[in-house]
């Protein structure tokens, strides 16, 4: 059944008028009509099931039901800070880590990060990414929208990660064996882990990690492209703790 992202729903009477580019997309792109079922969610984890009441010129107005709870998130938060990718890498990480359950991406600048970008740059980039989780959401009936966070620099970054969170950087050089430090930190709910960029982290930068209570790890000897190394890690931790098998 079609699913659709509205933030905030008026709903009067039972009836919910959608407007913008999610109307445009029922009737253009879908070409739904009167009488076909649709759900709406909110992105916070409520849904509506409802059916197509009437289109109207700009809008299309929906009769819904009583609003239920999305499915139930993975019981482990995990908030994955990814080095910006190039291009369309990133794009395809955004979407791959929504659908596999990530509660919270935040891009960032390192050392070894493709070029800086200005700030109107940097704004188009973030809304370009969060309409990448929405879309993904959408698809694989998430009923939370994964958190984006703006684009930081590699020091604010670290700073956002809670003392309460199990927190990683993979670093190919040294650290431990990931198996190693899972089995020893079984009791944690919240995981905070870097991914560096396609050339990798500096020293000084793991260096700086580690004063802010990261704990370098490695995954096995092969070295794993950037975007391959942050959804195998999201899966292992899903798969390990949280709703994938």
């Amino acid at each position: 059944m079609p699913r659709f992202y509205i933030p905030n729903p008026q709903i009067e009477e039972d009836l919910l008028t959608i407007k913008g580019n999610e109307a445009r997309h029922i009737r253009r792109v879908l070409r739904l009509r009167a009488g076909d079922e649709v759900i709406v969610f909110n992105g916070s984890g409520n849904e509506y099931k409802g059916r197509i009441f009437k289109e109207e010129p700009t809008s299309v107005v929906i009769k819904v039901g009583d609003p239920f709870s999305s499915k139930e998130e993975s019981p482990v938060e995990i908030t994955l800070a990814q080095s910006l990718l190039k291009g369309e890498k990133m794009d395809y990480l955004i979407q791959k880590a929504t659908e596999l359950g990530v509660r919270e991406i935040i891009p960032f600048f390192s050392s070894r990060s493709v070029p800086l970008l200005d700030r109107s740059k940097k704004l188009e980039r973030h809304r370009r990414l969060e309409r990448i989780a929405i879309e993904a959401s959408k698809q694989c009936g998430r009923g939370f929208i994964s958190k984006i966070e703006r684009l930081c620099d590699y020091s604010e970054m670290l700073s956002l990660a809670s003392r309460e969170s199990l927190r990683l950087i993979l670093w190919e050089k040294e650290g431990s064996r990931l198996k190693e430090v899972l089995r020893e930190s079984k009791d944690k709910k919240r995981i905070f882990f870097i991914v560096g960029p396609e050339g990798g982290m500096s020293q000084e930068e793991v260096e700086e990690s580690k004063g802010m209570g990261f704990v370098p790890v490695y995954m096995g000897e092969r070295i794993l492209r950037a975007e391959t190394a942050s959804l195998c890690l999201l899966s292992i931790l899903q798969y390990e703790w949280g709703d994938i098998g």
